[in-house]
């Protein structure tokens, strides 16, 4: 019985030790193109684990940042290629689609479209949206980078941002990976007495 306990409270402890994605980044630092704008434009905030996160996307006041006009037309993602999305939960200014590659110099594996004929991300805006991946897929926070466009000639006509500082962990990946810790600590105690 010991045994089946213990092999159960470790199996929980390595699921409750993954803490789950939850990170707040503010983009404006310049990766392809050639205008660097004096301050931060977005925020994007992503949460979730396993294969379904949560991405909210915010736009700044685009027109005093860049110029009237101007919008952000995608975030790329650089991840595995084999786990393109399917996105749902749309809510907000923009429309939300994928498509495969793009991004600063094509490289990246796939984006998440925000423009159509009649909406795109403007100065702001916000959108939020659920993408779910075919297989679980991890997060570091330093994928994405965001498409602005309908800059001036003299900006370069548009331009691809990365996040301007390190990700910020939310306190619920603080809380997960405390609890985790905790039940590791447990199971070392219990083991050390056993």
């Amino acid at each position: 019985m010991f045994n089946n306990l213990k092999g159960l409270l470790l199996a929980i402890t390595m699921l409750t030790a993954v803490p789950a994605m939850a990170s707040t980044e503010d983009y404006g630092t310049l990766l392809s193109g050639s205008y660097q704008p004096t301050e931060t434009f977005a925020s994007l905030s992503v949460t979730g684990s396993g294969s379904v996160y949560n991405f909210t996307l915010t736009s700044f006041d685009l027109n005093s940042i860049f110029t009237t006009g101007a919008f952000i037309g995608a975030i790329a993602v650089n991840t595995d290629p084999a786990l393109t999305p399917v996105v749902s939960n749309v809510v907000g200014g923009a429309p939300v689609t994928v498509s495969n590659g793009g991004g600063p110099t094509g490289q990246w594996e796939f984006r998440f479209d925000l423009t159509d004929k009649q909406a795109r991300l403007t100065s702001g805006e916000t959108v939020s949206f659920t993408a779910t991946f075919a297989n679980p897929v991890a997060f570091a926070g330093d994928e994405f980078a965001l498409h602005v466009q309908g800059l001036t000639d003299a900006q370069g006509g548009s331009a691809w941002y990365v996040n301007s500082t390190s990700p910020v962990p939310e306190p619920e990946s603080y809380a997960m990976m405390l609890a985790g810790l905790g039940l590791m600590g447990f199971v070392a105690r219990r083991r050390k007495n056993a």
